[in-house]
Order: structure tokens, then sequence, then C-alpha cells
């Protein structure tokens, strides 16, 4: 029956990848049915909240997220862009550089971003500075979820006021969904017994995890309570956010009636490659090439 369902899959991708578009090489599934660039952004432009799901190494996926903020932006007139690539606690220093106040140097010097930052996601920060558009450090502080994996979430709470002001509130759930702790207890090796000597344990790794999610989705959500008429669009993994996992079924728990969508991007499937999964997202983009393997 998998063997089937993935055929049907394949055949559904290779359809709408050979149907006639104005859209290169990117395919846009809505429910494994093939939509145009247009719909996605008509459909995205009345959610409040938009969880983008990228592959980090991914260059065509970022050039889509531009493309995509840019529109749904357009669209919705106006957004506020929401990045788990910047920390909270150099949102100031975000803050500095959007307002104009400080040079781009001296916030990179303060910011601590991402080795890919130039190529990846500076363009969509100097869209919204261009536009005066808000941008959200979303993450917690990577040192917080390095205490998480090695001590546990009870360790948070030997941290002074002032570091747990870019913490979510304590103690945060992880009472996930049954399918998302299966894919964290596959990913962090729960199945394989106990940790190696010196290692973080399965469940101190799953804690870190939530952190992650629930310091992004609380970040998301302030955003979005301070800014009602405009989408959050928030760029992040994809695990964090595919299949209504992670940081989404915390939005969904905390408020009910806001309305989160998910697009989830991936690089084009090579020949003789499976399509992905119709359910990732609400919407399922293939766009660009894999990244080319690590030199030996």
């Amino acid at each position: 029956m998998l063997r089937i369902l993935g055929t049907l899959g394949g055949l559904i991708w290779l359809s709408a990848h050979a149907a006639p578009a104005n859209e290169g090489d990117m395919v846009i599934l809505r429910a494994g049915m093939p939509v145009s660039f247009a719909q996605l952004v008509s459909e995205l432009a009345g959610a409040d909240i938009i969880c983008v799901g990228e592959q980090h190494d991914h260059q065509a996926g970022h050039a889509f997220e531009l493309r995509l903020l840019d529109a749904v932006g357009r669209q919705a007139r106006g957004a506020c862009l929401s990045l788990e690539m910047f920390e909270r606690d150099v949102q100031i220093a975000l803050d500095e550089y959007l307002d104009g106040h400080i040079t781009e140097s001296a916030f990179l010097a303060a910011a601590r971003p991402w080795p890919t930052y130039k190529t990846d996601y500076r363009p969509l920060v100097e869209w919204c500075k261009e536009r005066r558009m808000p941008v959200i450090a979303a993450n917690v502080p990577r040192r917080y979820v390095n205490m998480v994996s090695r001590l546990g979430q009870d360790s948070l709470r030997a941290l002074p006021r002032a570091s747990r002001v870019f913490l979510p509130k304590l103690p945060y759930s992880m009472a996930v969904s049954p399918a998302y702790d299966r894919a964290l207890s596959d990913l962090f090796g729960a199945s394989h017994g106990a940790a190696a000597p010196g290692m973080p344990s399965a469940e101190n790794m799953k804690a870190a995890q939530g952190l992650w999610d629930c310091g992004m989705a609380e970040s998301i959500l302030r955003a979005a309570r301070r800014m009602p008429r405009r989408p959050v669009i928030h760029m992040c993994g994809s695990m964090h956010c595919e299949r209504g996992f992670g940081i989404v079924e915390r939005l969904r728990k905390a408020a009910r009636r806001t309305r989160v969508m998910t697009v989830i991007v991936r690089p084009t499937p090579e020949a003789g490659q499976p399509a992905p999964d119709a359910d990732l997202g609400d919407f399922v983009v293939t766009v660009g090439a894999a990244a080319p393997p690590a030199a030996p």
C-alpha cells in the first residue's frame, strides 16, 4: 500500500511539473494538487501567521522565500517577518539597524548572524528595512537550549531574572502530539537505548527542541497580537513546523482563532526520487536543486 501511495505521489508531482505554467522549475501543491503562485499568495495573504519551513542549505528555497515575502507583503499591504535565525537577545540591535541608527557592520557584530546570512537571509532583512517592516528575532538564545540539552528544563529555573526574560514562561509544556514525539524519538535516537556517556539524553534533547518550538511560537504570537492587520511570516527549519508539528501545534493550542498556515519548501526531486509527502504542510513547494554534497 505504501508503495502504491508513493507511486501516486510521484505521478501527481510529475503531472504538476509537466503542466504549463509560468513558474519556471517551481511546483506548488495544495493537498497534492497543483496551484499557481498567485493562488498561493492569495490564500496566504488572508492568514494571521505563515510558517515557512526550509532546508537551511537550499539556495533556491531562500530565493523563493524572498519572492513570497514580497508578494504576500504587497497583497496584504504589509507584513511582519519573523526569523529563527536571530535570537531574542539581539532584538535591540536588529531594531536599531532597521531604524537606521547603526551601520550594518555594527549590527552584524552584535547580532551573531548565521554563517550564511549574507546570501540566505540578508535579502529578507533588507527587503523589510527598505519598507520599514518589522523583523522579529524569534529564537531562544542557543546558550539556554544548550543548558536544557545537558541538564534538562529544570536547570533554567536557576537563571537570574534578567536572563529569564529571553525565555518562554516556565515551565513550558512538553505535551506534544504523539506523532511529533515519535518523530523526535527517531531523530534523537531514543529507540537505541541510553545515551552514550557524556552525551545528552533523548529526553533532554526533546526538551531542548521544545524550548526552541515554544520560544519561537511565543515570539510569533506576540508579534501577531501587536500587529493584527498584517500577516506574520516566520522562516524556520522545516522540522519546527512540518505536518503541523512543533511551532504550529503550539500556536494552534495557544490561539485557537488564529489562522496559521504552513508552506514547506523542498528541492525538486531528482529522477527516481519520491515526491515530498503531500501532508507536509498546507502548501508544499518544490523548487531548484538540492545543495551539492560537501567535498570529502
